[in-house]
């Protein structure tokens, strides 16, 4: 058992200190030990596993048998006979040490004494192992490699080892003093080692007044015997040993309510009442089959006492602590988790069958001893809800990324790497951009900031500080809705990095993420009056694509096309009355940007054209008058053919049925309704006329050259 306060792998010496149950037994023992009649080398042995608590059993023994050794009624000595490597530096150290304590006691009777059975009992020879200092009643005594000369001058006499022995039992009887060997961690030695103990207390222990305490691990100890006296078995220990006492276990509600308090002093106590259930559910199924001694305990919380500090704030305390669990008490299974994120992060696929999924788990189990099995099912499925029989929707996957579970892909990888992965932001950034989310400055620093980190994907880290306000809307103050949206309107266009979105057909880009956040602030959190101020005053500095993107948005909500429904005032960010000034607003700003040559070079131009018609409800007059006086220039048509290109993904089949593992990039020629808002026919004329001339540099003509090319290519497919 540990002092649990430091994580060290110490034994306790005081009651106060025992958090399992061992003190009643330490104070039993030291009581026999005390109320012993006439001991005669009585020998008891302290039995338990390693790691159970049996050195702090003898430090507590040793304390309740305090004040016998003050009232100078006993002598305790201690024996620490891991010190020593070797059978003859064991036997010369224990000798050593007998001989020291005895003489403070005996004086004069017990000179030579020892020296005299040992010679005896040891023939002298060369000591095993590097030098060995033993510290006896304040003398060093120094034993070495190949010091026979001590060996020689310690083992002198020659009298009969019988009179010697009655020499010495007869001082021992003619005093009041009791003495108490003990000798703790015999199953630190090697199987040898352990015998020459076992072999010294049986033949120097039969003297009066003398009692000894073996603590080892019984089972370790008769192996041991086994292996070199096969014929003896457990007599051998019998013959040595009259008392042999297990120490008691401590019981699993002693080892769960241990647990949870000094994790709660390492990690922070759970906030809520959701994080709590879950936290000891968590613990219960994961962590509490593991922990079935004092030093499984220390073990552990010295394992996160290291780990937790790289992780924390970014992780589910919980989750944690069963994935620390796993990787110290299941390392296979920890190997094999740990390397399968797509299979165990999210919901489960309705394309993959109950058979498939019990599938998994035996394998998952396969790694386990079959006797860990249950709870380890139980821990995976409380970790991973993709592994249960139970279907959960994209919320649940939005709260377990809140909460920085295991299971929510963007935070898997923080509890295997002892970092943040590199699709993570730590909780302190959140935790800052929340709190100053109503200074403007402050949030358009921070994103540009965002904007210039490009992660080893190629993207930014924008979508990952808009996902995390998304997830974290519930926690932004209301007052901070005005300044963080105008802030977010007045840099949209410029946070709206191309690269960061998505490939494929569903396309998911900033600006996508922009309008979420905005929704899920002010949707149910503000009335319509509300939202009207805050939008309307946002829209005054919003970048031009953005306004134009916005705008429309709302044009649609009020006046939808094609028979759709209008969208309900709740999900409505301005009001009706409101429209025609924010459409005048946003015409101005077209018109505004059309002149100063600001609209020719946005990266949004197609769309602001097509919406330019559709606000300003003049039968396209406006953005005709624009794209035909860009028409006479070649510059211009050249940047027209190029914000009319786009790309498309796809995935080609080969020979045999198998596809490209990539998706290839093809160009696209956006021609649909381009007659909405300019001369289609002047414009070929213009491409084609640009395309054979040589009036543009190379790089403004391969714009034009690739639109071409996109053009023709539909219209060979037919499209």
């Amino acid at each position: 058992m540990t002092k649990l306060n430091s994580f060290n792998d110490v034994s306790i010496t005081m009651p106060e200190e025992d958090l399992f149950g061992i003190d009643p037994f330490a104070q039993a023992l030291a009581k026999s030990l005390r109320d012993m009649a006439s001991p005669m080398g009585t020998t008891i042995a302290l039995n338990g596993p390693w790691g159970s608590g049996k050195s702090s059993a003898v430090n507590l023994i040793r304390h309740h048998l305090k004040n016998d050794v003050e009232d100078d009624k006993l002598n305790i000595i201690d024996f620490k006979c891991w010190w020593f490597r070797g059978e003859e530096a064991l036997t010369l150290a224990f000798l050593q040490e007998l001989d020291s304590s005895l003489q403070k006691t005996l004086g004069e009777k017990a000179k030579n004494l020892i020296p005299k059975i040992g010679k005896k009992l040891l023939q002298a020879g060369q000591v095993i192992g590097p030098a060995i200092n033993i510290k006896t009643g304040g003398i060093w005594g120094s034993l070495a490699s190949g010091t026979m000369d001590f060996a020689e001058r310690f083992f002198s006499d020659s009298d009969p080892i019988e009179k010697v022995f009655k020499e010495l039992s007869d001082a021992l009887e003619n005093q009041t003093k009791r003495f108490l060997i003990i000798i703790d961690d015999i199953d630190r030695l090697t199987p040898h080692e352990a015998l020459a103990i076992f072999r010294l207390v049986k033949t120097v222990g039969q003297l009066p007044r003398v009692m000894y305490l073996l603590v080892f691990d019984r089972e370790l100890a008769e192996k041991a015997v086994k292996e070199t006296y096969p014929s003896e078995g457990p007599h051998f220990l019998e013959k040595i040993i009259q008392a042999s006492l297990d120490l008691p276990l401590p019981t699993r509600d002693d080892l769960n309510r241990a647990m949870p308090s000094r994790v709660g002093v390492l990690c922070g106590e759970p906030k809520t009442t959701d994080q709590l259930r879950r936290f000891m559910n968590i613990f219960h199924d994961a962590v509490s089959p593991y922990l079935n001694t004092p030093r499984d305990l220390t073990r552990f919380l010295n394992a996160i006492s290291v780990s937790w500090p790289a992780v924390a704030e970014e992780v589910d305390v919980g989750d944690y602590l069963a994935i620390e669990t796993m990787r110290l008490f299941e390392p296979s299974l920890y190997n094999c988790v740990r390397r399968r994120k797509e299979r165990l992060c999210g919901t489960r696929s309705d394309s993959i069958g109950r058979d498939d999924q019990q599938k998994e788990m035996e394998e998952y189990l396969s790694l386990v001893p079959k006797d860990h099995r249950e709870h380890v099912k139980l821990a995976l499925m409380r970790l991973f809800p993709r592994l249960e029989n139970v279907g959960y929707s994209e919320s649940s996957i939005q709260e377990w990324e809140t909460d920085r579970l295991v299971c929510a892909t963007p935070h898997f990888d923080t509890y295997f790497r002892m970092s943040l992965g590199d699709d993570t932001l730590s909780m302190s950034e959140i935790n800052d951009v929340i709190g100053h989310a109503g200074d403007e400055e402050y949030v358009r620093r921070i994103f540009r900031t965002a904007l210039g980190s490009i992660r080893k994907n190629g993207k930014s880290k924008v979508p990952l500080l808009l996902d995390e306000l998304n997830t974290h809307a519930a926690t932004i103050q209301k007052e901070k809705f005005q300044p963080l949206i105008t802030a977010l309107f007045s840099i949209a266009d410029e946070i709206n990095r191309k690269e960061d979105g998505d490939r494929g057909g569903f396309r998911i880009r900033n600006n996508s993420r922009i309008h979420w956040l905005c929704h899920k602030l002010t949707w149910e959190r503000c009335s319509l009056d509300e939202r009207d101020a805050i939008f309307m005053a946002a829209c005054k500095t919003a970048q031009l694509g953005w306004l134009v993107d916005f705008t429309s948005s709302q044009e649609a909500n009020y006046h939808p096309r094609d028979g759709k429904e209008p969208t309900p005032l709740e999900k409505c960010s301005v009001k009706k009355e409101s429209l025609p000034e924010l459409k005048s607003h946003t015409i101005n700003r077209i018109r505004a940007a059309a002149q100063s040559g600001e609209l020719a070079s946005h990266a949004e131009l197609l769309s602001i054209l097509f919406r330019w018609g559709e606000l300003a409800d003049d039968d396209n007059v406006q953005v005709k008058g624009w794209t035909n006086n860009q028409l006479i220039n070649d510059e211009s048509v050249s940047q027209l053919a190029e914000a009319f290109t786009g790309e498309s993904w796809s995935h080609s089949m080969g020979m045999f049925g198998l596809g490209d593992r990539v998706a290839m990039r093809k160009p696209r020629a956006h021609i649909d309704g381009l007659d909405r808002i300019l001369d289609v026919k002047e414009f070929r004329r213009r491409l084609n006329e640009i395309e054979n001339g040589d009036t543009l540099q190379e790089n403004r003509k391969q714009c034009v050259k690739i639109f071409l090319d996109a053009w023709r290519a539909r219209e060979a497919a037919g499209d």
